[in-house]
């Protein structure tokens, strides 16, 4: 059985979840840092790598 990558991206006042594949799932975090329900979503695909994955987060939530 294959292994699940997930990993979380933190900023301000959202984190983003990648588990490896295409999809990042959006949260945002309210004023005592706790996650509420996914707000959004954003597809990437033949993303390679966790730094590939991290700037693609970095773009969206400077620009979202």
């Amino acid at each position: 059985m294959a292994q699940e990558i997930k990993t979380t991206f933190k900023y301000d006042f959202i984190e983003i979840d990648w588990h490896g594949g295409s999809i990042f799932n959006v949260y945002p975090i309210d004023e005592l840092g706790v996650r509420d329900q996914e707000i959004d979503c954003f597809t990437v695909y033949n993303v390679k790598s966790i730094k590939e994955a991290e700037k693609h987060c970095d773009n969206y939530a400077k620009n979202n």
